[in-house]
């Protein structure tokens, strides 16, 4: 149960490390104001959703989560682009962006910690599992932190296509839960890669994680994907102008 514990903190923690890195290579000389923005909103709306956690998941004759978290990876893909494309909102923006993504990862692991399922859990496992899965994460973010502020100095347009890369993650995320509850058609499977580069691999684990890696795509999920990635991009085409 150990490595269950701590392969779940790293699958929802690891893309949201990756997120806040990049965001701080991008907010560098103004981090206390980025985590000031970024840890209250990420509180509150915690809060709220655990608070209303069983309320929520029964509305849409039991969709309700899904529905949420659905809207929260499209509202953090939106708010990206509002950052990249407004200096004025680059900061606030771009923390509540992160905020959304910490809402659905730690309503996951609230969910995951008290779910009944878990008894057989001991305290020592899930306290040692949430550290170890907590300290990958950190120690893969910074290695990116890095890695992406040599990238920027190097070659600023490299850093926008990985942040267009990390953003449209998150709408691969929301369409994959909308094909989930019926809510968006899947269309014909394009490929299929799992013998290739499986999900389950540590490079197929750390690309999804980073930019929503799918290795049995649907034609609705790679189109939304690309119009995604296209669309962050041009909004951060302006980062480059106004820099």
């Amino acid at each position: 149960m150990l490595i269950n514990t701590v392969l779940m903190f790293l699958r929802e923690l690891l893309p949201l490390c990756l997120l806040l890195a990049t965001l701080l290579v991008w907010h560098r000389s103004l981090w206390r104001h980025f985590a000031l923005y970024f840890v209250l909103p990420s509180a509150l709306m915690l809060c709220l959703i655990s608070l209303q956690m069983v309320w929520i998941s029964e509305l849409l004759d039991g969709l309700g989560l899904e529905f949420l978290y659905s809207f929260l990876y499209l509202s953090c893909f939106a708010l990206l682009c509002v950052a990249a494309r407004k200096t004025s909102y680059a900061l606030w923006g771009s923390a509540l962006a992160a905020a959304c993504l910490f809402s659905i990862s730690g309503s996951n692991l609230l969910l995951y910690i008290w779910l009944p399922t878990q008894t057989e859990n001991t305290p020592a496992d899930l306290v040692l599992g949430s550290a170890l899965g907590v300290g990958i994460g950190a120690s893969i973010a910074v290695l990116w932190y890095y890695l992406l502020t040599e990238l920027k100095l190097w070659r600023h347009q490299s850093f926008a296509l990985l942040l267009s890369f990390t953003g449209a993650r998150q709408v691969m995320m929301a369409s994959a839960l909308l094909i989930q509850s019926d809510w968006l058609v899947a269309g014909p499977q394009l490929w299929q890669t799992e013998q290739l580069l499986s999900e389950q691999s540590e490079l197929g684990f750390f690309l999804q994680a980073l930019m929503g890696y799918e290795a049995t795509p649907g034609l609705s999920q790679l189109l939304l994907y690309m119009v995604c990635l296209v669309l962050l991009f041009w909004c951060c085409s302006f980062m480059e102008k106004k820099r």
